[in-house]
C-alpha cells in the first residue's frame, strides 16, 4: 500500500509540475515579442502612426533608456518624434539590450550561460548582444539545465531518492519549459516525497499487560483447641455436678441401710 501512494504520489508530482499528460508550454518572452517590434522598424506614414510606435516603446519595455527616451519624444514636438521614431531610438535601446547582458551574467548558475553572456558583453556590435538575448541564451539555459538535472539522478550529488530520479528523466525527457519547471517548482515536490518515504514509520504503542487475577483470601479458619477447651471445660463441670449427687446418693443408702439393720 506504501508502494502504491508513493508512485501515486509523483504521478501528481509530475502532472503538477507539467511533466506528465497535458504540459502547458511555457509563456512568451515580452522582451522577445518587444525585439521583434522593434527589429520589424516603423512603417508608416501619419502622426498618428509615429506616435503609436513610440507608445509601444514607452509602455511595454523593462528597459529604462528606451523608456525614458520614448516617453521625452512624445513630450516633444512632431518633429522630435519623427526623428525618435526613425532611428533616435537605437542609442536607448541598444543600452537596455546591454543591460539585459549584464542581468543575465549576474543571475547566472550555469558554466553555458555564463561563458555565453560574458563573450556577448565582450563585444561592441549590438547584433551580438541581441543574437545572444534572442536565441543564444535559451539554448545557454538549456544545456545549463540539463547539466543540474543530471546531478539529481540516482547517484548524483543533488539526489534525494528515487521520486526526485524518476522526475528528473522525466524532465529531462521533455521540452527545455518543461526541464526549466522542474528545477524552479517540481523538484521540490519530488524532494518531499523522498523525505516522507525515508522518514521513520510512527512507533505503536505496545498493548497494556493484562491485569493480574485476584485470589480472595481464604477464610480465617477457626482454632479447633479454643473450642475444644471450651467443650472441655463445660463437660468437666457436668461431671463434677454428677460426681456430687453420687456422692450425696451413696451416702444415703449407707444410712437407710444401717437404720434397718438396728431395727
Amino acid at each position: 500500500m506504501r508502494t502504491l501512494l508513493r508512485a501515486l504520489g509523483l504521478a501528481v508530482v509530475l502532472s503538477v509540475v507539467g511533466l506528465g499528460a497535458g504540459a502547458v508550454a511555457a509563456a512568451a518572452d515580452p522582451v522577445a515579442d518587444l525585439r521583434a517590434f522593434v527589429e520589424a522598424g516603423f512603417h508608416g506614414t501619419t502622426d498618428g502612426e509615429y506616435r503609436a510606435w513610440a507608445e509601444v516603446l514607452a509602455t511595454s519595455t523593462d528597459g529604462p533608456a528606451t523608456r525614458q527616451a520614448a516617453t521625452d519624444a512624445l513630450a516633444g514636438t512632431d518633429v522630435e518624434l519623427r526623428a525618435f521614431v526613425d532611428g533616435g531610438y537605437l542609442a536607448a535601446w541598444h543600452a537596455d539590450e546591454r543591460l539585459r547582458l549584464t542581468r543575465i551574467l549576474a543571475a547566472a548558475t550555469g558554466p553555458a550561460v555564463t561563458a555565453g553572456a560574458q563573450t556577448a558583453l565582450a563585444s561592441s556590435d549590438p547584433a551580438v548582444w541581441s543574437a545572444f538575448l534572442t536565441t543564444g541564451f535559451a539554448r545557454a539555459q538549456f544545456a545549463d539545465d540539463r547539466l543540474m538535472a543530471a546531478t539529481m539522478l540516482t547517484g548524483g550529488v543533488n539526489n534525494s531518492g528515487s521520486a526526485l530520479d524518476a522526475a528528473a528523466q522525466a524532465a529531462l525527457a521533455g521540452t527545455p519549459a518543461e526541464l526549466r519547471d522542474f528545477l524552479l517548482t517540481g523538484q521540490f515536490a519530488a524532494r518531499a516525497l523522498d523525505a516522507q518515504a525515508a522518514a521513520p514509520a510512527p512507533a505503536v504503542p505496545a498493548a497494556p499487560a493484562p491485569a493480574a487475577p485476584q485470589v480472595a483470601a481464604p477464610p480465617a479458619a477457626t482454632t479447633p483447641t479454643v473450642a475444644l477447651a471450651a467443650t472441655g471445660s463445660s463437660g468437666e463441670a457436668r461431671g463434677a455436678a454428677l460426681a456430687s449427687v453420687a456422692v450425696l446418693v451413696g451416702t444415703g443408702l449407707v444410712l437407710l441401710a444401717r437404720r434397718r439393720r438396728q431395727a
